[in-house]
This record gives C-alpha cells, sequence and structure tokens, in this order.
C-alpha cells in the first residue's frame, strides 16, 4: 500500500495538484465554518452564565414580580420575618453611559445594591472604593472614601465597564448617566469585581432616586438561617400573587430561557454550516474519484484487487481528510477568535454588549466536526 501511495497515488497528485488542493479547501471551509460557530456558541454561552451567576449571586431564595418592579414595603417586612437572616434589595435597570469629557455612549446595565447585606448574598457586587490615600484619578476629581459605597453620586464600575468607557486607554473619572430625557453626571469612586458585561454598581436609594424608581425593587434576594425550610418561610410571608419566589436552580433556567433562541440560532448555523461543508466535500470528492475511474480498471488489469483499490481510495481519503480537517480546526478557531474579539460573543445581536469572551476551545468539539465534516469522502 505505501508503494501504491509513493508512485500512484504521489502522481496523481503531481499532475492534479488544484484538484486534490479543492478536495482540501471543500473539508477545511467545512470543518471551519462548523467549528467556528461551536466555538461562539460555547463562549458566549459561558461568558453569559457567568455574569447572569455574578449578578445574581447565591441566595437561597429570591423575591421577583411577574410584572414590573417589587415595592420597596415588602423589604422591611421581609427582613422581620424569623427564619430570613439576610434580605438583599436589588434593583437592575439598563441604560446607557459616556465617559465625560469625549466618551462614546456605551450601554450598560445600573446595579443598585445594598452594600451593608450585598456581601453575603452577592460577593461580587460589593463596592471597593479606591484607597483614600491615593492622589486624584485625573483633573477635577478628589480622592474617595470609604463612605463612598452610600454616596448619591458614587458609582463603581467593573472591569467590562472599565475598558469600554475608557476614552483613549484612560479609565474615566466621571461618567454621564442616561436617566430618562436627561444625563446626570456621577463620579467613579471604585470598583466592583462581577465579570460580564458592562454594569455600574451603586447605593440602591441613590440608584432608585438617579433613575426615578423610587420605592421600586427589581429582587429581594434572601439568606436564611440554617435549618429554615423556604416552603414553610413562603407560607409565614404570605405573599401576594404578584409576588414569586425562586430558588438558584429556577433563576439558572430563566437564565437558560433567556438565551434559548440566541442559542438555538447559533445551533442551527452552526448544522447549516457542517452539512453544507459535508455536501461540499461529497460532490468535490465524489467527482474526483469518477475521474480516475479509468485508472482504478487499469489497476485492476494489472492486478489490484478491488478490496485493494478500495483500501487505496480510503487511505488517500484519511489522508487528504486529516490534512484538511487539522486546518480546518486551526482557520475555525482563528475566525471564532476574531469574531468574539471584533462582534462579540453575540456577533452584534445586543445579547452581550460589551463583552468579547474568552474562547471556550473544545477538543471533544474538534474531533467530532473534523471527522464528521470529511465522512463524505469515505462514500464517494
Amino acid at each position: 500500500m505505501r508503494a501504491l501511495l509513493t508512485t500512484y497515488s504521489w502522481q496523481e497528485l503531481r499532475h492534479h495538484p488544484w484538484r486534490n488542493a479543492l478536495a482540501v479547501l471543500a473539508v477545511t471551509l467545512g470543518v471551519a465554518l462548523a467549528f467556528a460557530v461551536q466555538l461562539i456558541n460555547a463562549s458566549a454561552l459561558a461568558e453569559f452564565a457567568g455574569a447572569v451567576s455574578s449578578v445574581n449571586g447565591q441566595p437561597d431564595l429570591s423575591l421577583r414580580a411577574r410584572q414590573g418592579m417589587l415595592p420597596d414595603e415588602l423589604l422591611e417586612r421581609v427582613a422581620a420575618q424569623p427564619g430570613v437572616a439576610l434580605a438583599s434589595p436589588v434593583l437592575e435597570l439598563p441604560t446607557t453611559a459616556r465617559a465625560e469629557p469625549g466618551g462614546q455612549p456605551v450601554a450598560v446595565k445600573l446595579v443598585g445594591v445594598d452594600a451593608l447585606t450585598v456581601a453575603g448574598v452577592s460577593p461580587a457586587l460589593l463596592p471597593m472604593p479606591q484607597n483614600p490615600n491615593e492622589p486624584a484619578n485625573g483633573e477635577g476629581s478628589a480622592p474617595p472614601q470609604r463612605l463612598d459605597i452610600f454616596a448619591p453620586d458614587a458609582v463603581f464600575l467593573n472591569p467590562a465597564a472599565r475598558q469600554a468607557l475608557a476614552v483613549a486607554g484612560v479609565a474615566p473619572t466621571r461618567l454621564r448617566i442616561q436617566s430618562g430625557l436627561s444625563l446626570t453626571t456621577v463620579r467613579v469612586a471604585g470598583s466592583v469585581n462581577a465579570p460580564g458585561a458592562p454594569l455600574l454598581v451603586m447605593d440602591v436609594a441613590a440608584a432608585q432616586a438617579l433613575m426615578d424608581r423610587l420605592s421600586a425593587l427589581s429582587r429581594i434576594d434572601l439568606r436564611l438561617d440554617a435549618g429554615t425550610r423556604p416552603e414553610a418561610l413562603l407560607e409565614a410571608l404570605a405573599l401576594p400573587g404578584t409576588v414569586i419566589a425562586q430558588r438558584p436552580e429556577q433563576t439558572g433556567e430563566r437564565a437558560s430561557n433567556l438565551s434559548r433562541a440566541y442559542r438555538v440560532n447559533l445551533t442551527v448555523l452552526a448544522l447549516v454550516a457542517l452539512f453544507t461543508g459535508a455536501f461540499l466535500v461529497f460532490s468535490v470528492l465524489s467527482l474526483s474519484v469518477a475521474r480516475r475511474q479509468q485508472q482504478f480498471a487499469l489497476l485492476g488489469v494489472l492486478g489490484l484487487s478491488a478490496n485493494e483499490r478500495l483500501r487505496l481510495v480510503l487511505t488517500e481519503s484519511a489522508l487528504l481528510g486529516l490534512l484538511g480537517s487539522v486546518l480546518g480546526v486551526a482557520l475555525g478557531t482563528a475566525l471564532a477568535a476574531l469574531a468574539l474579539r471584533v462582534l462579540g460573543g453575540d456577533l452584534g445581536g445586543g445579547y452581550f454588549s460589551g463583552v468579547a469572551p474568552p474562547l471556550q476551545w473544545s477538543a471533544p468539539a474538534a474531533l467530532l466536526y473534523g471527522a464528521w465534516v470529511w465522512r463524505p469522502r469515505w462514500r464517494a
């Protein structure tokens, strides 16, 4: 078999290089398209799950309104209920912000928290003021203080927000936040460790006043005393029908539902790329084998059995397919990395604004797509 490869197959490659190059290109493109979409899908969803987890934290229970917002009067009653160790109010609102001066509008999420309770439920959202002993961050900005966590004009940026709002590579010191039809100036007083999309964290009362959502909350996160059953607590609270209680696993399911359409679209796109690549491979390689029927017949006349001719074709297919698959995996990885960097994990769809997720490379996916796309060569 090796002698046939080095004589017959090698001579075929030398005399018809473009024919074999086209076959390798078909495999490469098929693998690259499918693998790139798979990587974008996995990377974006991993980033989305991490962002949802960092914002939601891990409470024992979360209270939300079926529609609209919760009244903040509910917070006092829930916090005083026996069995509740911690009740943390949260206000989440989408808005836009720009650095002052010269910044461009950036889509962000404004998150209002209670700095005294958020550490027990969502540590990633705990505001961290900058060191008061550090010099001012820029012209016109004063050194921040520890009480900035309660200041009505202080916001804390996560890494994504700091990067997205930077002007000429310099982190912002003041921001203008869209509030209805007006712009309000706030100062950057520190940071939070929450990953994911750009977040601006501030005191919940300040966020309510800033966004004109007085007495409104998005949710109340509860940490229960040891031994307290959630069912018994909810029965004792006798919540109205407009309030729903969710456990962490239900919150994760809700987050999954939010991105279901996005995941379905990307999965369908991956399947289209996969089967398109498989069709290209089958068409190109079937034509290649058909063109060589006379040569295979001559090899049969010269004494090469049908099984030996079949093994020769399969060996050629394996070598061309292996080369095309390796090139396709490399090209798909590069395409996915470029798409994530330039367009983000949602390819510009607005699901993960301002986020360039890290590439989640998958060896099983590489093997699956690499083997499947050039599999039609064996049928040829």
